[in-house]
C-alpha cells in the first residue's frame, strides 16, 4: 500500500532535523490507526484522498509545526509535541508558563499558544479563504483543530497541570502517552468517525497541500517575465548587498521576482520579505511567472513582524508586551512608544531568543518595500539570518514613504555596522511601464507639486496599451457629507463600463469609514473582500485582518494595506481632515494614485488638494 506519510519513514531517517522520541511515537500511532484510503494509488491527486494524510514537520511557509494530519473530506489537526518533564514546568497566575532548569526559572511560550500560532498562520495568511468563512460563522472555527501531546506524561497529569486555558478537551486534544492506544484515538483525533464534513470546502485542499508539500515549478508554468533596461541587471543573482530605487510602475517587483525564481532554481534558500502583511502573495504570483524550474519549498514568504512572530514561536518565546494606551499621558507619547516597540523591542526579542539555538538561515534575502524598513530590521536579517553566501536585495520607492521612516541608513549617509556591505550605488529604474501614461504624468506632477522625494526622476513613460477600454482619470472635489453616494456611484460607473467588481478597489482612509462603506455596499447586496475589522470577528482572529486578491468580489482596503498591490480600477476617497501630517498624507495619496493599471477616480474633500485636482476631468466621457 502507498505511504500516506510525508516525508516517508525512509526519508525521515535521513532528514536534517531528526524526529524527537515523542514525535516518532505519535507519528507511529497515527500511521497505524488513522483511517486510510485503500483505493488511492500513487499519481492520483492528493486533494481527493479519502482518509487521513500525515505530515511530519511540514514546510508551512518555513515555520515547520511538529505534526499535521489532514483529511481532504473533513479537516485538519495540528499537533505540538513536547518531550518535557512536567516536574520542571508550572503556571504562574497572570504571568504564564515557567520552566526551571540549570539556568534558573524563566518564562516560555505555552504549547497551546505555540500550536494556535500555526492555525492562525494557516487561516489568516496562507489560505485566507478559510479565515473568511470563519469570520462569517464562528462554528467553522473547529474545522481546523489544534492539539498538544506530552510524551513523558499521562493525560490526567498534563491536563491538570497545564490545561487550565482549555475549555473542552473534547475539541482540543491535550494528552499524554497513555492515550496512544486504539480505543482512545477519539481523544487525539476528535473527528475520527466523520468521513465527510458538509462544512469543509474541497476548494481549499489544493492551497493547503501547496503549503504542506510544496510542489515543483516547471519552466513551462512560467509565462516569461520580460525584463527591460536596468531590470536585467537587478534580476541576476549574485552575492553581496544591493539597493534598488524605482519610480512607480517601473517593474521593481518584477525584477525581484525574476531574481527569486533564478535563485531557487540554483537550489538556494530564499527569504522574500515585505512590510505589508499580504504583499508577498503578489510577489509569489509574480515568481510563478519566472521561467525557471524550482521547488516552492526553497522560499519563505512573509512580512517583517510576521517573520519575527514565527521565529519567537519557533524558539518557544512569547511576543513581547506591547505598550498600553492607558499608561501614557497623551496619544503622541503612546504612538512614540508603539513605534519604538516595533522598531527596536520586537527585533531585540528575536535576537535574545536565538541564544545559541540552531535555526534556518537564508542564502538570499529579498526585501520589497525597503522604504518602510528601519535600520534595526536590516541588522536583524543581515546579522542573524543570512548564510555565508550573503546576498541581500532591497527595493524601494521613497515617494511611497508613507510611514515617514528615517532612511539615512539606506542612503549610507550614516556610518553604521553592516552598511559597508552596500559596495555599489543604487541601481535606478526610471522608466514607467505599468502605469497608464496619463496617470504616470499626473502622479509625477503630484510628486513635484507636493515636494515628494525628487532624488529619482521619471526618465521615460512607456504607454501601456489597453485592449477593450481606454484610460480614465476622474477628479471630483466633493462635500465630505456626500462621500458615500459618490463612492457608490463610482462603483456603478465602473460597472457600466463593463468592469467586474473583482477589478475594482475602493481605498478609504480609516477602518471607521471602511466599516461604513462595507455596510452601505452590503445593504445594496454587493459582496465585498475587505480588511476592515469588525468587533464580532476580533475574538476569532486576533491577527490583523489580511487583504488578499484571490476572489471575484469588490475589494475595499485602507491605502496602507493595499500598498504594493495593483488593480485595473482605483476609487480613492480623501477626507477633509486626516490624523497624518501633510507630508505623510501627500505620500499616502501619491501611493494610492499609483496603484492603478487603467482608471482612477479621486473623490477629494481636502482643501489641500482642491487646486491640484481642478486641472483633471470631472466626467468619465470628457476624455
Amino acid at each position: 500500500m502507498e505511504s500516506r506519510l510525508y516525508p516517508t519513514w525512509e526519508q525521515l531517517e535521513t532528514q536534517h532535523n531528526p524526529l524527537t522520541v515523542g514525535e516518532r511515537s505519535l507519528l507511529q500511532f497515527l500511521d497505524n490507526y488513522l483511517p486510510k484510503d485503500n483505493n488511492w494509488k500513487k499519481g492520483q491527486e492528493l486533494e481527493d484522498y479519502n482518509g487521513w494524510l500525515i505530515f511530519a514537520q511540514p514546510f508551512l511557509n518555513g515555520t515547520r509545526p511538529d505534526i499535521i494530519i489532514f483529511n481532504p473530506q473533513v479537516g485538519i489537526v495540528i499537533y505540538e509535541v513536547k518531550d518535557w518533564n512536567l516536574d520542571n514546568y508550572e503556571w504562574v497566575k497572570g504571568d504564564g508558563l515557567y520552566v526551571s532548569d540549570g539556568k534558573g526559572s524563566y518564562p516560555v511560550k505555552s504549547p497551546i499558544d505555540q500550536v494556535d500560532h500555526y492555525k492562525e498562520k494557516l487561516i489568516g495568511q496562507l489560505v485566507p479563504k478559510i479565515g473568511e468563512i470563519i469570520d462569517k460563522n464562528e462554528k467553522n472555527y473547529g474545522l481546523i483543530k489544534t492539539g498538544v501531546y506530552f510524551h513523558k506524561a499521562k493525560t490526567k497529569e498534563c491536563q491538570e497541570k497545564l490545561g487550565a486555558k482549555i475549555k473542552d478537551f473534547k475539541y482540543f486534544p491535550f494528552f499524554g502517552n497513555d492515550c496512544l492506544i486504539q480505543n482512545r484515538i477519539k481523544e487525539i483525533v476528535p473527528d475520527i468517525n466523520i468521513t465527510k464534513s458538509k462544512f469543509w470546502d474541497k476548494q481549499w485542499n489544493n492551497e493547503i497541500l501547496f503549503w504542506l508539500i510544496p510542489p515543483f515549478h516547471s519552466i513551462e508554468q512560467g509565462t516569461i517575465l520580460n525584463l527591460r533596461g536596468n531590470q536585467v541587471k537587478i534580476a541576476e543573482p549574485q552575492s553581496g548587498h544591493y539597493r534598488i530605487r524605482g519610480v512607480a510602475g517601473s517593474g521593481k517587483t518584477q525584477a525581484l521576482a525574476y531574481r527569486a525564481g533564478k535563485l531557487a532554481s540554483q537550489q538556494f534558500n530564499v527569504l522574500v520579505i515585505s512590510f505589508n502583511i499580504t504583499l508577498w502573495h503578489y510577489v509569489k504570483d509574480m515568481i510563478a511567472r519566472s521561467p525557471f524550474p524550482f521547488s516552492w519549498g526553497k522560499f519563505t514568504f512573509t512580512h517583517f513582524h510576521g517573520f519575527c512572530e514565527d521565529r519567537l514561536n519557533e524558539f518557544e518565546q512569547k511576543w513581547p508586551k506591547s505598550p498600553k494606551k492607558e499608561d501614557y499621558g497623551d496619544n503622541a507619547e503612546y504612538e512614540k512608544a508603539v513605534e519604538y516597540f516595533f522598531k527596536v523591542t520586537v527585533p531585540n526579542a528575536v535576537i535574545e531568543a536565538i541564544n545559541g539555538k540552531n535555526y534556518q538561515k537564508y542564502d538570499a534575502i529579498l526585501i520589497d518595500e525597503g522604504q518602510d524598513y528601519h535600520y534595526e530590521w536590516y541588522v536583524l536579517l543581515n546579522k542573524y539570518f543570512l548564510s555565508t553566501r550573503d546576498e541581500v536585495l532591497i527595493v524601494c520607492d521613497k515617494r511611497q514613504n508613507i510611514f515617514e521612516r528615517e532612511l539615512d541608513w539606506l542612503d549610507k549617509r550614516v556610518t553604521k555596522d553592516g552598511l559597508d556591505k552596500f559596495k555599489e550605488a543604487y541601481i535606478d529604474l526610471t522608466v514607467t511601464f505599468r502605469l497608464p501614461k496619463k496617470v504616470a504624468i499626473m502622479s509625477n506632477e503630484f510628486s513635484v507639486e507636493f515636494n515628494l522625494n525628487q532624488e529619482l526622476k521619471v526618465g521615460k513613460l512607456e504607454d501601456n496599451p489597453v485592449l477593450w477600454h481606454s484610460h480614465h482619470i476622474v477628479w471630483l472635489n466633493i462635500e465630505e457629507s456626500e462621500w458615500q453616494d459618490y463612492v457608490y456611484n463610482s462603483f456603478l460607473r465602473l460597472k457600466k463600463e463593463n468592469y467586474s467588481p473583482s477589478d475594482m478597489v475602493i481605498l478609504l482612509p480609516s477602518h471607521k469609514l471602511g466599516k461604513i462603506a462595507v455596510d452601505l455596499f452590503r445593504e445594496k447586496k454587493v459582496e465585498i473582500n475587505h480588511v476592515f475589522e469588525e468587533d464580532s470577528e476580533a475574538r476569532y482572529h486576533p491577527h490583523k485582518k489580511a487583504f488578499w486578491m484571490g476572489d471575484g468580489r469588490l475589494k475595499m482596503s485602507t491605502i496602507h494595506s493595499f500598498k504594493g498591490w495593483e488593480l485595473l480600477n482605483i476609487v480613492l476617497f480623501i477626507p477633509s481632515r486626516a490624523p497624518e501630517s501633510n507630508k505623510k498624507l501627500d505620500a499616502i495619496v501619491y501611493t494610492a494614485i499609483t496603484r492603478t493599471r487603467e482608471n482612477v477616480i479621486i473623490l477629494n474633500s481636502n482643501v489641500r488638494y482642491n487646486k491640484f485636482g481642478e486641472k483633471f476631468p470631472k466626467k468619465w466621457h470628457e476624455q
